[in-house]
C-alpha cells in the first residue's frame, strides 16, 4: 500500500515561493490576499527561494516535493524585475539582473517543476500498473504559465533590458511547449500591459502621462489584476490542454498598432 499512502497525502494546496529579503512581509501579504486563511491551515505553504540561484531553487522544490502540499501540476512564474533607464546608461549589472530574474529564474523553476511532475506521474503510473489504484484513474497533465509583458512584443522607451528579457521569456515559453508537450506539460504565457495594482497606480500617478498612454490604447483601459488571474486560471484548466505555446496579450490592443 506504499503508493496509495504516499498518494493519499498529496493535497490540492498551494506552494508559494518568496524572495528571502521579503520574509517579513509573507504573513501579512497572505492574510491580505487569502482572507479566509487560517494559520493552522496546511493547504498554503511558503518557501524562501532566490529564483536566480540553482541551489536555492533545487532546495525549495525539494521541500515542496517532500511536503506534498500540492499536486505538482501547475506552475505560475510571476516574479519580475524592471528598472527604467535609457539604453545608453544601462549598466551591465542592471542588465544582467533583468535577465536573471525575468528569464533565468523562470527557466530554473520550470526545470524543477518539470522534474517534480514527472516523478509524480511515474508514481501514479506505478500505482495503476500494480493495481493499487483503479485502471480508470486519470493522470492530469501539467500547466506552466509564464507572466510575460507587452514589452516582449514592442520597444518601449527606457525599457531596453526589460523588453529584451520579456521577449526571451516568450521564446523560452515556446521552447518549453515544444519539448515538454508530449510529456503532458503544456506551457503558455500572458503578456499584460500596465495592470492597475497598487504598484501600477503609483507608477502611473502622473495624470498627463497616464492620459497619454491610455490614448494610445484602443480600449483606453488599464488591465485589472482579476483579468490576469482569470486568464491564468483558464490556461490551467483541463479543457485548455491543447493550448500550448500560446501568448495571451492583455494590453487593450496597444501592441496591434
Amino acid at each position: 500500500m506504499a503508493f496509495v499512502n504516499k498518494l493519499a497525502i498529496i493535497a490540492g494546496g498551494l506552494a508559494l515561493l518568496y524572495a528571502p529579503f521579503e520574509a517579513s512581509r509573507v504573513s501579512s501579504v497572505i492574510k491580505q490576499t487569502y482572507t479566509d486563511f487560517d494559520n493552522d491551515d496546511d493547504s498554503i505553504k511558503t518557501y524562501a527561494c532566490d529564483i536566480t540561484q540553482p541551489e536555492s531553487v533545487k532546495e525549495a522544490f525539494g521541500k515542496i516535493g517532500e511536503d506534498r502540499v500540492a499536486v505538482p501540476n501547475m506552475l505560475i512564474n510571476s516574479a519580475g524585475y524592471v528598472n527604467l533607464m535609457p539604453m545608453s546608461t544601462l549598466t551591465p549589472e542592471d542588465s544582467l539582473l533583468h535577465y536573471q530574474i525575468n528569464v533565468h529564474g523562470p527557466l530554473l523553476c520550470a526545470q524543477a517543476f518539470h522534474a517534480l511532475y514527472l516523478e509524480h506521474r511515474t508514481l501514479m503510473q506505478s500505482a495503476i500498473s500494480s493495481g493499487q489504484l483503479p485502471s480508470s484513474t486519470k493522470i492530469s497533465g501539467a500547466r506552466i504559465v509564464n507572466i510575460a509583458s507587452q514589452a516582449g512584443h514592442v520597444a518601449l522607451k527606457d525599457h531596453g533590458a526589460y523588453c529584451a528579457s520579456k521577449a526571451a521569456l516568450l521564446a523560452l515559453t515556446r521552447q518549453m511547449a515544444s519539448e515538454w508537450g508530449a510529456e503532458g506539460v503544456v506551457a503558455n504565457s500572458v503578456s499584460p500591459g500596465p495592470v492597475w495594482t497598487e504598484l501600477g497606480k503609483k507608477a502611473w500617478a502622473d495624470a498627463k502621462a497616464r492620459e497619454e498612454y491610455q490614448a494610445a490604447v484602443p480600449t483606453g483601459n488599464f488591465a485589472e489584476p482579476e483579468e490576469v488571474a482569470e486568464i491564468v486560471a483558464f490556461l490551467c484548466k483541463e479543457s485548455s490542454k491543447n493550448i500550448n505555446g500560446a501568448d495571451v496579450r492583455l494590453d487593450g490592443g496597444y501592441t496591434v498598432r
